[in-house]
């Protein structure tokens, strides 16, 4: 029986459409080499490494003159951004609120978008939110799934899963988890009630 639904947030629950082009704009810079120096060194930063440790280089690579002020207003725009919910994920979340389940984040995230994430309103949504830089690994290491699946107190085959990442969902399953690759909503929702029974 699953008693848990666990969800990610980048790509599942949120994905926001300026991601790219509003830091970008911010820093008065082509938001397609911003994109490609995105990603590049994020692990650390979602690992619980420093803001100035992944943020320098982007802008250093981007020409931009990097400062304090510079750097913290990066890491609050762009944690900002990842918490803005698609509005048919709120859906999703209040449908499996209502099932007789307990709900929690699981995200890849740095510290920034640890805190933000715990100042929205949706976040009340959840009974357990897991940010990847506070527990000091990231998805998909297996580590990441024994350390959630201990702090709920559960069976893994009791934990329902769904992240837009092949890698994450197919360490889930090896953890014992029920496991899905994020399509859609829609997807999300029959998946979800098939295994819960609701």
């Amino acid at each position: 029986m699953i008693r848990f639904v666990v969800l990610d947030l980048g790509q599942v629950l949120a994905s926001p459409p300026d991601i790219y082009h509003a830091p970008a704009e911010l820093l008065g810079v082509d938001p397609e080499a911003y994109r490609e120096l995105y990603w590049s060194h994020r692990r650390a930063y979602d690992t619980g490494g420093s803001r100035v440790e992944y943020w320098q280089p982007i802008l250093d690579r981007l020409g931009v003159q990097p400062s304090g002020e510079l750097i913290s207003n990066l890491a609050t725009l762009d944690a900002d951004l990842w918490t803005e919910l698609r509005p048919t994920a709120s859906d999703l979340l209040r449908v499996v609120r209502g099932w007789n389940v307990q709900t929690a984040l699981l995200s890849n995230a740095p510290i920034v978008l640890g805190k933000a994430i715990r100042r929205t309103a949706w976040a009340a949504a959840f009974d357990f939110i897991f940010v990847s830089a506070e527990l000091g690994v990231t998805k998909p290491d297996p580590v990441v799934y024994d350390m959630v699946t201990a702090e709920l107190g559960a069976d893994p085959a009791e934990i329902a899963f769904i992240d837009d990442r092949e890698p994450n969902v197919d360490a889930a399953a090896a953890a014992g988890w029920n496991a899905h690759l994020w399509v859609d909503d829609e997807d999300s929702l029959a998946w979800l009630s098939g295994v819960t029974g609701h």
